[in-house]
């Protein structure tokens, strides 16, 4: 697969564009994994990472240097590109942030006199299909796009074979499982901004409404306020309150959770033929964020060091296991993170996933100072994604895991 970056509309291929100096725009969890893949597809590495500049009264999280290689802050490169004849330029910027700060992005680059040409827009897309060759590439490592493959090319072998003997061969794309096979539940709340370029999700994904039981507006058919149920702790669980509801009211063989906004980059063809390989796969998860140095400090940026602290002593009284299993992936440099709590998972697993999560979430909201269930904050929606991470990463030598890309619907 050629990989190509987007050049106001025109694409280079990434061999070309990496023979020359380049830097990196982005320091975040995207850019991190970015900089990985092509560390390890290419052997080639930026001459430097640069980010914006943070707002008055804000502070600056953007480390000084990520794997010995430097953060430059735009307001003090855009001053040596001024004032310094000898320091060395880069050919191309490969701006990998989210795309909607792709203009703003852009306009400070041409600001400092950056043309068009030497801007590399990295989308959401080709960070799919560079996170997807990065992990094919590596051991012991399953993609959903290899399952595809591999089950397309099968599918074909048969329908020679049969077509050798009938000469009418029929091929059925359609989505042909119903919510007894699978069931992944979108959460939507009523306080979502309005997406200005909806496109609609597959059949398997079912919208829920969260937080059902804090308003009187209904956005969607099915709430999370039915059958047993965290409706009311929305404001401090999040989208968890939805993957509760799939956990004690789903029975579908395989469950999972995606958001209004950010949805497996999986259509119903593509499920269809996953499910018909339901034997080589037990969950399937977003490709995970790499962190430098290791994950030990991810949480820092959404979780109070205290409720950290109530997070940490709850796993010790209710999952000790996991908590050892915890320090050992710190202790071995561990970077990968599982972000934004989604996942698609046979039945087995979600379930036993839903127990090891909720029991530790509820026994924190205890020991949080104020008590969980007497605030307003995401604390709870925050723990789960590092409980996420803990839960799979401690199981992954005995699930097997497959890797997807997301949609990011804007």
């Amino acid at each position: 697969m050629e990989l190509k970056l987007q050049k106001k509309d025109k694409g280079e291929s990434l061999e070309f564009i990496l023979s020359n100096p380049f830097c990196i725009y982005g320091a975040g969890i995207v850019a991190m994994s970015i900089y990985t893949a092509v560390k390890t597809l290419y052997r080639k590495t930026p001459i430097f990472f640069l980010v914006s500049d943070v707002a008055e009264g804000k502070v600056d999280e953007n480390p000084l240097e990520i794997d010995g290689i430097p953060v430059k802050r735009l307001s003090e490169w855009q001053h040596k590109c001024d004032t310094s004849g000898t320091i060395v330029l880069p050919a191309h910027y490969l701006v990998v942030a989210p795309e909607t700060h792709h203009s703003a992005i852009a306009a400070s680059l041409h600001s400092m006199g950056i043309e068009d040409s030497h801007i590399c827009l990295f989308t959401s897309v080709l960070e799919n299909q560079f996170m997807d060759a990065y992990y094919s590439s590596l051991p012991d490592c399953c993609t959903v796009s290899s399952l595809i493959e591999t089950q397309s090319n099968t599918q074909y072998e048969q329908e020679n074979n049969e077509a050798e003997a009938d000469t009418t061969v029929f091929h059925q794309s359609a989505f042909s499982h119903d919510a007894a096979d699978i069931r992944v539940f979108q959460a939507k709340c009523h306080v979502d901004r309005v997406l200005q370029h909806p496109k609609q999700t597959s059949s398997y994904v079912c919208p829920i409404q969260v937080g059902a039981d804090l308003t009187e507006e209904r956005i969607a058919k099915l709430c999370d306020n039915t059958g047993e149920n965290i409706s009311a702790k929305n404001r401090n669980y999040c989208e968890l309150t939805a993957t509760y509801y799939a956990w004690k009211n789903s029975q579908a063989a395989y469950k999972g959770l995606c958001h209004y906004r950010r949805i497996f980059e999986i259509d119903d063809g593509q499920m269809q033929s996953l499910l018909e390989r339901r034997a080589d796969w037990d969950v399937i998860l977003p490709y995970p964020s790499i962190h430098y140095p290791n994950i030990s400090t991810q949480h820092t940026r959404y979780i109070k060091e205290a409720d950290w602290e109530a997070m940490l002593q709850a796993l010790k009284e209710t999952a000790p296991d996991y908590l050892e299993a915890y320090q050992r992936l710190i202790e071995n440099g561990e970077q990968s993170f599982f972000n934004f709590n989604m996942l698609i998972a046979r039945a087995e697993v979600f379930d036993d996933y839903c127990s090891f999560l909720f029991s530790v979430l509820e026994r924190a909201e205890a020991l949080t100072t104020p008590k969980g269930w007497e605030r307003t904050d995401r604390f709870a929606g925050y723990m789960g994604e590092n409980l996420t991470t803990i839960y799979f990463l401690k199981n992954r030598d005995k699930l097997r895991i497959a890797y997807a890309g997301k949609k990011w619907l804007t």
